[in-house]
């Protein structure tokens, strides 16, 4: 698969998940509500040959954000 990476198109083999752990973080607010974000992976990317900036193998996610209001 090819994906864009810092402006240039690179081949990508999707990674498997083995498990996960998506917590919520908790934000107070002035006016006493509570915003929780959380960060939930979609599908996991390794770079077949590009390597990042300090030599290690490079990944590329896709994932969303959710946010709630307490």
């Amino acid at each position: 698969m090819i994906m864009n990476y810092q402006g240039k198109q690179i081949e990508v083999e999707e990674i498997e998940v083995v498990t996960s752990n998506e917590p919520w973080s908790e934000y107070r607010m002035i006016d006493g509500k509570v915003l929780c974000v959380k960060n939930v992976l979609i599908s996991v990317y390794k770079a077949i040959s590009e390597k990042s900036p300090d030599g290690e193998s490079l990944y590329l996610t896709k994932n969303h954000n959710i946010v709630k209001v307490k």
